[in-house]
């Protein structure tokens, strides 16, 4: 399988641009006046002389022909990169305002390049290439003598069109960027749905599904981060689709910062998608000689409906998108001293905690908040980076090297790019953080944001953690982001430049955290922002697991997961047994169900004080055995969304080898004379059988063909508290679960 960029030209274009492999196709061409029409993407095209659809030439009544080409109309011709001004009024990839001060541009087709592999970005996360071929389509302004580069990839093994955009000023004048988005998909007038993820603090990335509206539907941040309102992610899918069937496009963007995702369905039903950094409260001067480069944005394309996008989502993240060090590898299971401690954390207290990580066969202990100078509770002493002496009176790297000699690995939390005004950093350098003149700045958990567009600061940063990790006792960092920005500014830049603040800080970042894993490849980092306010993909380049959300409670967990499951895999997903009642929700669950939703994450572990852990001993040590053993599988694996409604929720993980098959069903509330319910199962062999485990490990006397489990269905746990004794009835009604574990004999 290979993938192939192929070049052409008819009588009617200059050029036509073919992006193949095996299974996917993404076309278009040159028209006469320059511009770049899109012609298809989707199933696989071979490349030909002639394709049946192309841009009409025609008479509309009140629309405007672009310049003094008859019938060309801007405003019904599907475009790779459109621009504002002459006569295409959607919403348009590029806006600039020239030295003139209109923003009239005409980028027409000046070159093309194709290279073998793919181009970095620099300063920017972005897909790695290997196995791949990239087309370079450079397009020129006469009149201002400013190019656009357009760069797409396309993948041997993954059905992905990676796409970015970098504009670059040959003129002799500065230029102001207010609009750039990195990729424009132009579909032809269909009948489509979209879906997003959407939530808020604890109910992040729930899916929501709606008829493509007419007029313009945005997803967007402009919090600095890319948040957890909406996550930069989007699918436009035929209205029959579902989940196993259907043509389904998806867009991600690989940013951390403010974004926005356009849909748009037009005066004559085409639908554009565009991504890219938001526009507003952005504007970006580009001076003489200067260039600009967009964030990449990754388009998929599944005729297998949402969980065969999910499949090439999942394989792509995992191959191509979070770290390779970590590819593949068993995440450790671990206990997370938070809950048992909060900041009233010290040296004896950890060897404690040590003590009984490994006396319940856990792998791994992670030191919260707390360890740090003079952090006794959440006010104070953010941005000092020191190990608190009162505390640990031989430094942290000390007790790290303790519990280390107990046969565990150590963790450790930060949250390097906030401060708290009762900090010596802040008093030091009360012009470090994000802030503008005259105003008050407003606080959120009692903190301000550094101002990583500033060089200074992200020394400052480097060298305290350095400090730490250079001790060579640290295995895991979850690397916390507790608030976003407000009273956005940078005492560092001059005054027509504070708009490019929030873009410098994410500049900023990546330079500070690609420096960091760098320097310390062998260190499991963990993405983290009050849950999931910057879980992307953009963070999950550099760091190979994010917490996705502060909702440990496994009810409020289902929907999350669920969402996060049409973009990101099993194995960047962190979670752990948390206390009952639940602190978010005070919903009481049992530990079989906190741990059963966890399962299907690939870091897992619990948060738990001492009295919970002595109470449930031997079951979270049944557990603690049960994640070890299937740490590979959850990692290595392939996911999928079986059922999801409204009061149950079915999940199948198939081991890598497809050996191992585990079901999660979740009953949440119970109601009497319930129907009874079967799944089907999904991608097992038909013609094999598969046993059913009792308690995930002794084979029980039952197997199952599999043409029976995914054609006829598996039946569900049947909730009825009137007859609790019966094998295949939960023995809880509200908030239940069964993991069910088959294996290929």
């Amino acid at each position: 399988m290979t993938a192939h960029i192929h070049v052409s030209s008819d009588s009617s274009s200059v050029a036509v641009f073919s992006l193949s492999n095996d299974r996917i196709s993404y076309l278009f061409q040159v028209s006469p006046e320059g511009f770049l029409e899109h012609l298809h993407f989707g199933a696989k095209v071979i490349p030909a002389a002639n394709y049946p659809s192309q841009a009409k030439r025609l008479h509309r009544g009140c629309v405007l022909e672009f310049q003094d080409s008859t019938y060309y109309n801007l405003s019904d011709v599907a475009q790779e990169y459109p621009v504002f001004g002459t006569s295409d009024n959607r919403n348009p990839a590029l806006h600039l305002i020239n030295a003139d001060g209109n923003s009239t541009h005409v980028f027409r087709y000046a070159s093309h390049e194709i290279v073998d592999d793919k181009p970095l970005i620099e300063g920017l996360p972005s897909a790695r290439g290997g196995n791949s071929q990239s087309l370079i389509v450079t397009l020129l302004d006469e009149v201002t003598k400013l190019a656009v580069e357009l760069c797409y990839t396309v993948y041997d093994q993954h059905d992905v069109v990676a796409r970015s955009s970098r504009v670059i000023n040959n003129g002799d004048a500065r230029v102001t960027i207010t609009q750039i988005m990195s990729s424009c998909l132009d579909l032809p007038a269909a009948d489509y749905d979209l879906m997003h993820l959407k939530g808020t603090w604890a109910r992040e990335l729930n899916q929501d599904r709606m008829p493509v509206p007419k007029g313009r539907f945005v997803i967007e941040s402009a919090t600095g981060s890319s948040g957890n309102v909406h996550n930069p992610f989007i699918a436009v899918m035929d209205r029959s689709a579902n989940e196993q069937q259907g043509r389904v496009f998806g867009t991600a963007f690989v940013y951390s910062g403010n974004f926005a995702i356009n849909v748009e369905q037009g005066e004559f039903d085409s639908v554009r998608v565009t991504t890219g950094i938001n526009p507003f409260n952005f504007q970006w001067h580009l001076d003489a000689g200067e260039s600009f480069a967009a964030p990449e944005s990754l388009q998929v394309f599944s005729d297998a409906g949402l969980n065969g996008m999910s499949q090439i989502w999942h394989r792509f993240i995992k191959q191509k998108v979070s770290p390779e060090r970590f590819n593949g590898q068993p995440r450790p299971s671990y206990l997370n001293s938070w809950e048992a401690a909060y900041f009233d954390i010290d040296e004896s207290k950890v060897l404690a905690l040590a003590d009984i990580t490994k006396s319940l066969g856990l792998q791994m202990l992670v030191v919260d908040d707390g360890w740090f100078g003079g952090r006794n509770d959440d006010t104070t002493s953010l941005g000092d980076w020191y190990p608190d002496k009162a505390k640990f009176p031989e430094g942290i790297e000390s007790v790290a090297a303790k519990v280390k000699a107990k046969g565990l690995k150590f963790g450790l939390w930060y949250e390097p790019e906030m401060v708290n005004p009762q900090s010596q950093l802040y008093r030091d350098h009360p012009d470090w953080i994000i802030g503008v003149p005259d105003r008050v700045s407003s606080k959120g958990r009692n903190q301000l944001v550094l101002d990583l567009s500033r060089q200074e600061v992200q020394e400052y940063l480097f060298s305290r953690i350095d400090s730490v990790l250079s001790c060579g006792n640290i295995d895991y960092v979850k690397w916390d982001m507790n608030r976003t920005m407000s009273e956005i500014g940078s005492a560092n830049l001059p005054r027509d430049r504070q708009l490019e603040t929030p873009h410098r800080y994410m500049l900023g970042l990546y330079r500070l955290v690609d420096r960091i894993v760098s320097k310390y490849p062998e260190v499991l980092f963990e993405n983290c922002a009050s849950g999931g306010n910057r879980f992307d993909l953009g963070m999950l380049h550099y760091m190979s697991q994010g917490w996705v959300s502060d909702m440990s409670e496994p009810i409020g967990r289902l929907p999350i997961i669920n969402g996060a499951s049409h973009l990101f895999p099993p194995c960047v997903l962190a979670s752990y047994i948390c206390p009952v009642p639940s602190h978010l929700n005070g919903r009481q669950v049992s530990l079989k169900t906190r741990a059963e939703v966890g399962f299907f994450c690939a870091a897992r572990g619990l948060s738990l004080n001492v009295e919970d852990v002595e109470k449930d001993f031997e079951a979270l040590q049944y557990y603690a055995k049960l994640y070890n053993e299937t740490a590979d599988d959850v990692v290595n694996g392939k996911f999928y969304r079986v059922q999801y409604q409204d009061n149950e929720v079915v999940w199948q993980l198939n081991s890598a080898d497809g050996n191992t098959v585990y079901l999660g069903y979740f009953h949440i509330l119970s109601a009497a004379n319930l129907p009874f319910r079967r799944a089907r199962l999904l991608m097992l062999e038909a013609d094999a059988q598969y046993q059913l485990l009792d308690k995930q490990s002794a084979a029980s006397e039952l197997s199952f063909g599999g043409d029976a489990l995914m054609n006829m269905g598996l039946d569900m746990p049947y909730v009825c508290a009137m007859q609790p004794d019966q094998a295949d009835y939960l023995e809880k009604g509200d908030f239940a679960s069964r993991l069910f574990v088959f294996k290929k004999i």
